[in-house]
């Protein structure tokens, strides 16, 4: 690899020296600095001829995959809380041609990459200490560069099985993280009421949903959104007069109880936001109203811990939803009082936060569940979180199919949770169903209120979460295979001890594979499907309401099936 290096600092030595060369190449970057300091950013740049090069992935591209000028770059940026140092190029036929993942996921850095017009070339830049990172007298990181044709699914999902082996491995996943939850957020939003909650849950329990999440609310009487209120985290008495009731209640259903923090934020109307006074990193104005916290500070740390401890506690909360985890990012107004913090990068403090919380939070409670969302899903705080959600999506069912399939390439064994659905009362049965199957393999979030759907939405969703509970060890924890990445994915398929659960969101051809049974769905908004068999095979025709109304035999080759959209074929 010819390569240049570009840096401001001073530098005693630096050394870029192969450990391991072939279709998959690593190499370890070896750099000593004149004293020790954060050091500014430096930068890794070297060439590759465009042959074969179609697209660009990234755990942040989501729906954006197009190549850019080397004026341009795209650009995936990372540290502790904020995607991953991973960044692909692949072929139209969706085959690795270049990944390159970093071996530090933890401080600040950016993989970029650009077309060289004038010798048909791509540019890839690494930056390396793109924010201020911790005091340093040296630092070694390996550049592992993967040129292997695989397809890109499993590229991706290798990178991320390194990280493992290096030692980022995920957090214990207890059962109940895995089943579908119900979440009061866009059912509810801050009018948490628990008599209603608790309604809703009664139903949420019969449709299989065995966990409840109560979310931004509980701690204001203040329903105006943003967050203001938040802060002090003291149980709203006008909404919940009696908090640990209301979770008895909830276990009396056969159901655990999640509960809701803001993590940075400590809002302009609380009481604690004057005590925190010089220990934010900056002040978000607008609708937020809040400052954000400053994890360098370890009384900030203590605060934060202490409040979710002695909560889970006093109420026997059975999970933390912990929210806003990217806002702790360093901004113009940021605290420079480096006496009084006892660690000098954010990234340093924000694990400390999230290691001290975890220690503390599992002495209480060994199977508590921990959720975060896009984009602070990488493999550090992947070992202090074990739910990783799809960012907000209400009714979008493109990026719940994105987010969810994203985050399963990338997550190792953490539980993918989807972004809650919601959905007109007045909506067809078929857009109903479009959202389930774009969530199909990730744990179901449901945000409805039951008594304003019509009879025929609650049969499917019951149908629908009956049929992923039933082959949910296949859907999370079999083999997957997800094709079409640029066209926000095709087809994507689990497989395990000779079961597959496959859903077709495009009209390409369905390869059923010899010793498999196969269950089908059409999601591509057309009638009909094709299926390719290398023999005779029975199969058997599911309505959306998950009826069987036909069967028949398939020969030999491709046959179209007449199957209407949402639908499902299950080949024996």
């Amino acid at each position: 690899m010819n390569y240049t290096l570009e840096t401001e600092n001073k530098i005693v030595k630096q050394e870029l020296s192969p450990v391991k060369v072939g279709e998959v190449s690593e190499y370890k970057l070896k750099i000593e600095l004149e004293s020790e300091v954060s050091p500014s950013k430096y930068s890794i740049v070297w060439h590759e001829p465009m042959i074969d090069m179609y697209g660009f992935w990234s755990s942040k591209s989501f729906q954006v995959h197009n190549l850019t000028p080397e004026w341009w770059m795209r650009k995936n940026d990372s540290r502790t809380a904020s995607g991953m140092p991973l960044a692909c190029v692949y072929s139209k036929a969706n085959k690795n041609r270049i990944t390159v993942s970093l071996s530090d996921p933890a401080n600040p850095s950016e993989i970029k990459v650009g077309v060289v017009e004038e010798r048909g070339e791509l540019r890839f830049q690494i930056d390396l200490f793109s924010q201020i990172c911790p005091k340093m007298k040296s630092y070694e990181v390996i550049i592992r560069i993967d040129r292997r044709p695989l397809p890109l699914h499993k590229a991706i999902k290798e990178a991320r099985e390194w990280w493992s082996s290096l030692g980022y491995t995920c957090a214990y996943v207890p059962k109940e993280a895995k089943l579908p939850m119900y979440s009061t957020w866009y059912s509810f939003h801050q009018h948490t009421i628990p008599e209603d909650i608790i309604y809703e849950c009664k139903i949420a329990k019969e449709y299989g949903m065995d966990t409840v999440i109560v979310d931004d609310g509980w701690q204001t009487d203040d329903n105006n959104r943003g967050y203001a209120f938040c802060g002090d985290w003291q149980v709203c008495q006008k909404k919940i007069p009696d908090m640990k009731l209301f979770v008895e209640e909830i276990h009396k259903l056969g159901m655990k109880f999640m509960i809701w923090f803001s993590v940075p934020y400590v809002g302009f109307e609380s009481k604690n936001y004057e005590r925190f006074k010089g220990k934010y990193l900056q002040n978000s104005r607008g609708t937020t109203r809040a400052g954000i916290l400053d994890p360098r500070f370890p009384e900030v740390r203590r605060f934060l811990v202490d409040i979710y401890c002695e909560n889970v506690k006093k109420y026997n909360w059975d999970g933390l939803k912990l929210d806003f985890i990217d806002a702790f990012c360093l901004g113009d107004d940021s605290e420079a009082d480096y006496e009084h913090m006892d660690c000098l990068s954010v990234e340093e403090g924000l694990q400390r936060l999230l290691s001290e919380a975890k220690r503390e939070l599992v002495k209480i409670n060994t199977e508590i569940m921990i959720e975060f969302r896009q984009s602070y899903i990488g493999p550090v705080v992947g070992q202090y979180g074990n739910i990783f959600r799809v960012g907000d999506c209400a009714n979008d069912a493109i990026m719940n199919r994105i987010g969810s399939l994203d985050l399963r390439l990338t997550s190792d064994k953490i539980a993918v949770h989807s972004d809650m659905l919601m959905w007109n009362s007045d909506d067809t049965n078929e857009s109903v169903m479009y959202q389930l199957l774009a969530i199909m393999f990730s744990v179901p979030q449901i945000s409805i209120r039951f008594d304003s759907i019509t009879v025929e939405h609650k049969a499917i969703l019951k149908s629908f979460l009956s049929f992923w509970r039933e082959h949910s060890d296949t859907i999370l924890d079999g083999e997957l295979t997800a094709l079409g990445i640029d066209a926000n994915y095709t087809l994507a398929k689990a497989q395990k001890d000779g079961e597959s659960v496959a859903v077709l969101y495009q009209g390409v051809v369905y390869n059923a594979e010899k010793g498999e049974t196969a269950y089908v769905f059409n999601s591509t908004g057309e009638d009909g499907i094709y299926i390719e068999s290398k023999y005779e095979r029975d199969y058997e025709l599911y309505d959306i309401f998950g009826s069987k109304y036909a069967s028949g035999t398939l020969g030999a080759g491709v046959t179209k099936i007449d199957l209407k959209s949402c639908e499902m074929i299950k080949v024996k």
